[in-house]
């Protein structure tokens, strides 16, 4: 049976765009299972994208086809490259996309997908993802030899990273909003067990011109309330009990985590 397929994109669901990706898929693998991951990240918001790629990945099946099409660059000089990790793979625009996946697994080896390989008519240059991330998956779904044939293998260290780790200064840990999700809820890209944040062990947050606890649920303020917590991607978040976060504070809100003075 083929590897399943996972798809993320930006490309919303009022338009075909993924239900023609997915035709393309089944007829050149019938068996392929294919699943959304999401289509609703923000147009061509890459780092968005690269947060929700890094929480997924750890659920996928082993030998599961993670494509990844976040891609203001389409029609471009940028790269397409499918990469192999030790359970998983991943095909994705070579513009960052793969920052945090790549921070944090082992990749064995990686290839670009070059159209001509495909054996697919010339591409489109603004629908990649029908004409070159979709015929790619389907041959690296159906095994055998598929990877070699994408394209030249690639260095790890020649693929595109974008600067996403949080710095130390003074005492505090200066962060940036990686992700905001339907609910409002600003992820920043603080990684607690990085950092050793516990909640309810003195960590404060500031963003914007507010300080916020650092606590455990969001219950654990009044309602309307702002707070920082754990979320269940180990990275720290901001809410607002029933409310917005991203209403409250804005979309790139200047964020950073401190212990407290001592007395």
């Amino acid at each position: 049976m083929a590897s399943a397929i996972f798809l993320l994109t930006d490309f919303g669901d009022r338009d075909a765009y993924v239900g023609v990706m997915k035709a393309v898929m089944l007829g050149i693998a019938p068996d392929v299972r294919i699943v959304d991951l999401c289509h609703n990240i923000e147009p061509q918001d890459v780092v968005s994208a690269a947060y929700v790629l890094l929480t997924a990945v750890p659920y996928v099946p082993e030998g599961s086809i993670v494509v990844a099409v976040v891609d203001p660059g389409v029609g471009s000089d940028r790269r397409i490259v499918a990469m192999e990790f030790e359970r998983f793979w991943v095909i994705a625009p070579d513009n960052g996309l793969a920052t945090l996946v790549l921070d944090r697994y082992r990749m064995r080896t990686a290839f670009t997908v070059e159209w001509e390989r495909l054996g697919r008519p010339t591409p489109s240059a603004t629908f990649h993802g029908r004409d070159i991330f979709a015929p790619a998956a389907a041959l690296l779904a159906s095994g055998g030899s598929a990877a070699a044939r994408l394209g030249r293998r690639v260095e790890g260290e020649m693929l595109l990273r974008l600067d996403l780790q949080p710095a130390e200064r003074n005492g505090s840990i200066v962060g940036c909003i990686l992700h905001r999700d339907r609910f409002g809820n600003l992820v920043t890209n603080v990684e607690a067990v990085r950092w050793n944040i516990e909640p309810h062990a003195g960590w404060l947050c500031d963003i914007g011109s507010e300080t916020v606890p650092l606590v455990r649920t969001y219950s654990d303020v009044p309602l309307g309330e702002p707070l920082a917590y754990v979320g269940s991607s180990g990275f720290v978040e901001i809410a607002v009990r029933n409310g917005s976060a991203q209403a409250l504070f804005g979309n790139t809100p200047a964020v950073s985590l401190r212990r407290p003075p001592a007395d």
